[in-house]
């Protein structure tokens, strides 16, 4: 099995708020899931308040997945 599609057991480290302003005085909340997955460094999703659900966060995490494997990573010496 490729590296996409592959099954990641997944822990999120941490669920947090924030508030920004895409437009003065507008708030926004946005909700910041950082999760770290066998193999894989931690990563921070972001999903706005409004749209977040268990699901919606679940789907987000494997999209994330999916993106980060198919990249390589570069290593040298300096």
């Amino acid at each position: 099995m490729s590296e996409k599609g592959k099954k990641y057991n997944v822990a999120v480290l941490s669920r947090d708020e924030i508030t920004t302003y895409p437009k003065l005085g507008v708030p926004m909340i946005t909700v910041l899931v950082t999760y770290v997955g066998a193999g894989l460094p931690p990563h921070t999703v972001r999903i706005p308040k409004d749209n977040y659900t268990p699901d919606a966060e679940k789907k987000l995490i494997r999209a994330s997945i999916d993106d980060r494997v198919t990249k390589r990573s570069e290593s040298f010496e300096v």
